[in-house]
C-alpha cells in the first residue's frame, strides 16, 4: 500500500461491503493529498507547508475529515 493513497485504499477495500461509503471517495482523495507534505518540512520541494497550503484549504480537510469520523462512528 502506498502511503501516498492510504484513504482510497482503505475505502476501497470496504466498498464491496459498504457500497453507501463511495460519497467519500472524493474526501479520501483530497485528504490523501495532503498525507506527505503538511507533515513533514521537506515534503514539499521548493516550501513549507504554511506556504503552499490556505486556510480554506485547511477548513475544507477539516470538513473531510469530521465526514470519515462521523460514519466510523455510525
Amino acid at each position: 500500500m502506498r502511503c501516498w493513497v492510504i484513504l482510497v485504499e482503505l475505502l476501497d477495500g470496504l466498498l464491496s461491503e459498504r457500497p453507501d461509503l463511495a460519497e467519500l471517495r472524493d474526501a479520501a482523495r483530497q485528504l490523501d493529498q495532503y498525507y506527505i507534505p503538511t507533515r513533514y518540512p521537506n515534503g514539499l520541494p521548493g516550501g513549507i507547508p504554511s506556504e503552499a497550503f490556505t486556510s480554506k484549504q485547511a477548513t475544507e480537510a477539516m470538513s473531510f475529515a469530521r465526514q470519515f469520523i462521523a460514519r466510523a462512528r455510525g
